[in-house]
C-alpha cells in the first residue's frame, strides 16, 4: 500500500531540504507516468475513429466528429468527480486506483473495433469510456501542487502536465505503428481489411487498446508501492461551489480553457480535420508533432509564470494563438483555391506550441492568485501565517479543480464546433473565426485582471 505522511511543510526550508524534496520528486515522477497513460487512453480513440470507415464501419463525417468529441466531454465530467475524490482517498492511493480504471477503455476499444456491425450507440459508449483518462488531471495536478513550495509549483505542475500531455503525442505516434502489425498474434484477434482508394492492406485496430494494458498494470503497481499520501485535504463539492462564486475562478477558467481547450480539441480533431480539408495529403506522419510540441513546451510555460509572471506570459501566448488562427484561415481551401496544406500544417503546429506554453502559464495562476488573496485578507481575519497558508492552499486547489473541469469542456467544444460548422456552412471558416474572437477575449481578461498597473492581483 501507499506510504502515509502525517506532517508536510514544503515552505519550511529545513524540512524541504532534509526530507521534503526527494519525496516530492518521487511523487512527481509517479504522477507523470500515471498521467501520461491517462492521456494515452484519452486520445487513442481519435486515432481509431479516423480509420473506422476504411475498415467497413458505416458512419458519416458528422458522426466521426461526434465520436472524437465525446471523450473530452466525459473527461470533463470525470474531472468533477476526481477533483475532490482524491483528497479523501489520499493522493498516492488515488494515483494507483485511477490508473487501474484505464483497463476499462483499453479492453473496450480492443473489443468493439473487431466487429464492423457494432451499433453506433455502442461506439458512443466506448467513446465515453475513453473519457475516464480525462479525469486524471484534476486530481494529479492538485495533488502535485501540495508537494512543492510556492516558488516551485509552476515548474512542478508544468512538468507533470507537460510530460503527461505528451501521452497524446505518443498515442498518435505509436498507434499507427501498432495497428499495422499483428502485435499480439492470435491472442488479440484477427485482422481487419483497410481500404481507401486503390490501397488495401490488413490492420489490427484492436492493438490501439490492447497496447496499453501492460503499462497500466505496471504503473499502477509502482504507485501502490512507492507513492505517498499527504494529510487528507478532504475537498468537498461545497468547496467547488464556493470557488465557482469567486470571480477570479472564472477568469482563470477562461484563460486555461482557451489554451488547454485548444491543445485538447485540436489534438482530437486534427486527424479528421486534415483528412477532410486536404484528402490528397496524408497527414498521419505529422499527427504527433503538434501535441508533442504542446506537451514539451508546457513546463516552459510554468517556468515563465514563475519567473516572468503568469499574466504577461498568458497574453503573449494568446497573441501567438491569434496569429496562428489567422494563418490557418489563410490556408483553408475555398471555391477559388485548393488551399495550402503545408501552411495549414505549419500554422496548426504554431497553435499547439502557443497552447502548450499557455497551458503552463495559465494553470499556475490559480494557486498564486488565491494565495495572494488570502495573504491580503489575513490581517482583517486575524489569521496566523499557518492559517493563511492553509486557507490559500485550499482555495487555490479547489479553483484548480474547477478550471481543470471547464478546460476539458474546451476539448469537446472544438471538435463539435468543427462538425457543426461543416454541416451548416459547408466550411470550417466560421469555427476558426469564433476561436479567434475567443482568444481576443481571453487576452483582454489577462491584461485587465493580472497584468495592467492597476490590477488588484497582479501576478
Amino acid at each position: 500500500m501507499t506510504i502515509r505522511i502525517q506532517r508536510w511543510e514544503p515552505e519550511n526550508l529545513i524540512f524541504w531540504l532534509a526530507r521534503g524534496k526527494p519525496i516530492a520528486r518521487r511523487n512527481l515522477l509517479l504522477s507523470i507516468l500515471a498521467l501520461h497513460l491517462n492521456f494515452n487512453i484519452w486520445m487513442m480513440w481519435s486515432m481509431v475513429v479516423v480509420n473506422l470507415p476504411s475498415v467497413g464501419f458505416s458512419i458519416t463525417h458528422q458522426q466521426q466528429f461526434l465520436l472524437v468529441s465525446i471523450p473530452p466531454l466525459t473527461g470533463a465530467v470525470m474531472r468533477v468527480i476526481y477533483s475532490s475524490l482524491w483528497s479523501w482517498t489520499g493522493g498516492g492511493t488515488w494515483l494507483a486506483l485511477s490508473t487501474l480504471l484505464l483497463l476499462i477503455p483499453a479492453f473496450g476499444v480492443g473489443h468493439v473495433v473487431q466487429d464492423i456491425s457494432t451499433p453506433f450507440p455502442l461506439l458512443l459508449l466506448i467513446s465515453a469510456c475513453c473519457g475516464i483518462g480525462g479525469g486524471a488531471s484534476s486530481s494529479h495536478l492538485s495533488n502535485t501542487n501540495l508537494f512543492f513550495p510556492k516558488a516551485q509549483k509552476g515548474l512542478a505542475m508544468g512538468l507533470n502536465a507537460g510530460i503527461g500531455n505528451l501521452g497524446v503525442s505518443m498515442a498518435q505516434l505509436l498507434i499507427p505503428l501498432a495497428i499495422s502489425v499483428p502485435l499480439f498474434g492470435a491472442l488479440a484477434g484477427s485482422s481487419q481489411i483497410w481500404g481507401h482508394g486503390g490501397e488495401v492492406y490488413p490492420v489490427w485496430l484492436q492493438n490501439a487498446g490492447y497496447l496499453w494494458i501492460a503499462p497500466i498494470l505496471l504503473v499502477s503497481a509502482l504507485c501502490f508501492v512507492y507513492a505517498h499520501d499527504l494529510p487528507k485535504l478532504r475537498l468537498t463539492p461545497r468547496d467547488q461551489w464556493q470557488m465557482m462564486q469567486e470571480r477570479h475562478t472564472w477568469y482563470v477558467c477562461f484563460l486555461y480553457m482557451g489554451t488547454y481547450g485548444t491543445f485538447l480539441g485540436m489534438a482530437a480533431a486534427f486527424p479528421l480535420l486534415s483528412r477532410t480539408l486536404f484528402p490528397l495529403h496524408d497527414a498521419t506522419p505529422y499527427l504527433f508533432i503538434g501535441p508533442m510540441l504542446a506537451a514539451l513546451s508546457r513546463p516552459f510555460g510554468g517556468w515563465c509564470g514563475d519567473r516572468i509572471g503568469g499574466g504577461i506570459s498568458v497574453i503573449a501566448c494568446y497573441a501567438v494563438l491569434i496569429i496562428g488562427t489567422l494563418g490557418v484561415i489563410a490556408s483553408l481551401p475555398d471555391a477559388e483555391s485548393p488551399g495550402s496544406f503545408w501552411l495549414f500544417l505549419a500554422m496548426c503546429q504554431l497553435l499547439f506550441l502557443a497552447a502548450g506554453i499557455g497551458n503552463g502559464a495559465a494553470y499556475q495562476l490559480a494557486p498564486k492568485v488565491f494565495m495572494l488573496q488570502a495573504g491580503r485578507e489575513a490581517h482583517a481575519r486575524g489569521e496566523t501565517v499557518a492559517q493563511t497558508y492553509q486557507r490559500g492552499t485550499r482555495r487555490g486547489t479547489a479553483a484548480m479543480g474547477v478550471s481543470s473541469v471547464m478546460a476539458a469542456f474546451g476539448g469537446f467544444v472544438i471538435p463539435e464546433t468543427f462538425g457543426y460548422s461543416l454541416e451548416t456552412a459547408g466550411s470550417f471558416m466560421p469555427a476558426f473565426v469564433l476561436f479567434l474572437l475567443f482568444y481576443l477575449l481571453c487576452a483582454t481578461i489577462a491584461w485587465r485582471c493580472y497584468t495592467r498597473a492597476s490590477a488588484t492581483l497582479k501576478c
